[in-house]
């Protein structure tokens, strides 16, 4: 009985407007504050039991992050699944829900607004971008570049990209990426408001003021979506990356460990009394062989694929058991994990087309970057590229100003990859099974998000 009130009083509340209000007008400026507090450490001028305590309050802040930004989820999910569930009763597809939001979440793109004056320095400065090599470079363009370059930096360096994990490197540790995002950087996004009103008039008329409703409370709470993934997880999680690689440095000066990077197979209690207690030769800390078998053994079961399914697959439970609110409620959840959810491949896909759900209405012809790690993207991936992977996630946001398309083999019309589509304008094929493997790395190809496909040159 409290579940069936709590769900009522959800939307007689609008509850998940406490959520996103509180985020915004209250919790985020503080994370920031605490995000740049402890930023403004640096590892390097600590001795070791100082870096002990500050890896400690690292892992301390990420954990409460983590849960900050974990525990108020249903602010975004809720009102964007409800508005998903009762398009998908009136015959309005997921995708074409989705794409109502295009514009709702400006965290998505706060990369390529804060570049704009770059661009526009690039522009004025009339120079080709074969002619900056480095971060210095741009910033040399002048002091609206200088500034630009700086703020973001600032914001985004300490992030974690292409994973959420923290054995995955940061902004900071890849000048290349740096380079790419502003040689990128565009003076104003190219993409078009959505068409509210040819989705609107496939509502049936007795419904279409509750359209209305739905369309204006899922757009209020989707913007919180990205925005407190970057600012509470991959944010710490980069400041946590950030103090365990000084931990490794010294490690390794003192033969600890075989690579830098083996620090983060390390559980926390061991690292504080290595660097605390005896040193790298105290013996009740692993030996750098064993760290370096612990890292082998986590990447051989990262690089294994995973079944789709566990078990055979079973029909979705009668939301008619439930009281209404909690069948809405449920039905919201339904439909958001449905609209993540990679769509069956088409029965007569030819060989050389691969085809999903597409985003965007302009075709796109390029280079196809073809990665199965994102990290490879690094090394791969030119301006301008059709990006193939897997999947994607908030951590890879700044790779989106370098690419011209997005194609990824999971994911539905409400993932990460259909999301950052629409908010940058990109043409994408989500869900493209067997992209990865289909489709060589440098073979020129057209994305058809009209049709959803994606097909060699």
């Amino acid at each position: 009985r409290r579940r069936a009130k709590t769900a009522e009083q959800a939307f007689t509340q609008r509850r998940w407007r406490h959520e996103v209000d509180q985020w915004f007008d209250h919790d985020r400026a503080d994370q920031l504050a605490r995000n740049r507090a402890l930023q403004a450490i640096e590892p390097g001028v600590l001795d070791d039991a100082e870096l002990a305590s500050h890896i400690a309050s690292a892992l301390s802040h990420f954990e409460q992050s983590a849960r900050r930004n974990l525990a108020t989820h249903g602010g975004d999910l809720i009102p964007t699944g409800d508005l998903v569930a009762h398009c998908e009763e009136w015959g309005i597809n997921a995708n074409d829900a989705s794409g109502l939001l295009t514009g709702s979440s400006p965290a998505t793109v706060e990369t390529a607004v804060m570049l704009g004056p770059v661009a526009r320095a690039i522009r004025l400065s009339g120079m080709p971008t074969t002619a900056l090599h480095s971060v210095d470079d741009v910033r040399a363009l002048g002091s609206d570049a200088q500034t630009a370059v700086d703020a973001w930096l600032a914001l985004h360096m300490w992030r974690t990209v292409t994973s959420d994990d923290i054995d995955r490197p940061t902004l900071a540790e890849l000048p290349s990426l740096q380079l790419a995002a502003l040689l990128g950087a565009t003076e104003q996004l190219d993409v078009s408001e959505p068409d509210d009103e040819a989705v609107r008039s496939r509502v049936p008329t007795e419904h279409r003021a509750l359209f209305d409703e739905l369309l204006t409370e899922a757009r209020y709470g989707h913007r919180q979506r990205e925005d407190i993934r970057g600012l509470c997880w991959n944010w710490p999680g980069g400041l946590v990356r950030r103090a365990l690689l000084e931990a490794g440095r010294r490690m390794q000066a003192n033969g600890g460990i075989h690579e830098v990077a083996h620090v983060a197979e390390m559980f926390p209690d061991e690292l504080h009394r290595l660097l605390t207690s005896g040193g790298p030769g105290d013996a009740s800390g692993p030996s750098a062989d064993e760290l370096a078998a612990r890292a082998a053994d986590r990447d051989h079961i990262e690089a294994t694929p995973p079944p789709r399914l566990l078990g055979a697959t079973e029909a979705a439970p009668s939301l008619a058991v439930f009281p209404k609110s909690m069948a809405r409620v449920t039905a919201a959840i339904m439909a958001n994990l449905r609209a993540d959810a990679t769509p069956p491949p088409p029965a007569d896909e030819e060989k050389s087309t691969v085809s999903g759900i597409g985003i965007g209405r302009t075709v796109y012809r390029g280079r196809a970057c073809v990665v199965r790690d994102l990290m490879l993207a690094f090394d791969q991936l030119e301006p301008g590229d059709v990006l193939i992977a897997p999947f994607t996630g908030p951590s890879v946001n700044s790779l989106l100003p370098v690419i011209g398309a997005l194609v990824v083999e999971e994911g539905g019309a409400m993932c990460h990859a259909a999301i950052v589509s629409r908010e940058f304008g990109l043409a994408a094929v989500i869900g493209a099974r067997g992209a990865t493997t289909r489709i060589p790395h440098g073979a020129q190809v057209e994305v058809d998000p009209e049709q959803g496909t994606v097909r060699l040159l």
